[in-house]
């Protein structure tokens, strides 16, 4: 079932697919609207990749949902093995996991853009996943190299365009991001902040002169009731867990 939003930003119908990060589908309702494109914001090393890719793999082992990982900067084997030295190597889960090294579009580039525009090609590389095998949650990896190669000239326009395409196209799409998010009291976020749906934003926060912890917050999740506040997040015996973050620990 196809899931549309109101003008207003709430969406008509929904159905949920489970991120399976420990206590963290409680936090958001029970998992994220189908449908919705969300960005997954985090400076380097805020594990972006390995979150994203753990719900697919989970959503394959739990649920058999099919899914796409498109990466346009690691390599594909490169993903695969290090997701592999994190515990997701079932090879019943890589059977519902398509993953597409786009980096070997990149290369060809300058052949390819006869044939039409970057965004052109990535799209049709999605459709042509989706005409495959319909699949339920997408994640593109990364939005920053995306916009690079479409060399965007109306950033705002350009991006409003894409974030409806993907709507339409109709999975549940994770587009990670490295472009920092400005939070604070008359902060200035960039376009797609307002453009996506909801905003998962990872951050290493100092919690001593010695340590840093990692933390997930739920900027937005439109169509779900959900805490905003910051949440230690941690990866352990195979799966990603929050806890509510504590001020002062490590």
């Amino acid at each position: 079932m196809r899931i549309h939003p109101t003008p207003g930003g709430r969406f008509t119908s929904r159905n949920r697919i489970k991120t399976y990060v420990r206590s963290f589908d409680d936090v958001i309702g029970g998992g994220i609207p189908e449908g919705s494109v969300v960005l997954v914001s985090g400076a380097p090393g805020t594990m972006k990749s390995s979150l994203t890719f753990s719900m697919l793999y989970q959503n394959a082992l739990q649920e058999n949902r099919k899914s796409a990982y498109f990466t346009l900067e690691q390599g594909k084997d490169l993903i695969l093995e290090q997701m592999a030295s994190m515990g997701m190597a079932d090879p019943r889960a890589a059977e519902q996991i398509a993953t597409l090294d786009m980096g070997n579009i990149r290369k060809n580039l300058n052949y390819l853009q006869g044939r039409g525009s970057w965004i052109e090609l990535f799209k049709m590389y999605c459709k042509n996943v989706m005409k495959a095998e319909p699949i339920s949650v997408l994640v593109v990896d990364s939005l920053d190299v995306l916009e690079t190669m479409a060399k965007m000239q109306d950033r705002r326009t350009e991006l409003y365009f894409l974030f409806e395409w993907l709507r339409d196209l109709g999975p549940l799409t994770f587009l990670i991001s490295e472009k920092p998010l400005d939070l604070g009291p008359g902060g200035s976020s960039p376009e797609e902040a307002y453009l996506a749906d909801g905003i998962l934003a990872l951050e290493m926060h100092p919690t001593s002169d010695l340590f840093v912890q990692r933390r997930l917050r739920v900027v937005k999740m439109r169509g779900s009731k959900h805490d905003t506040g910051y949440y230690a997040f941690s990866f352990e015996d195979g799966s990603f867990e929050v806890t509510r973050a504590v001020s002062g620990t490590a």
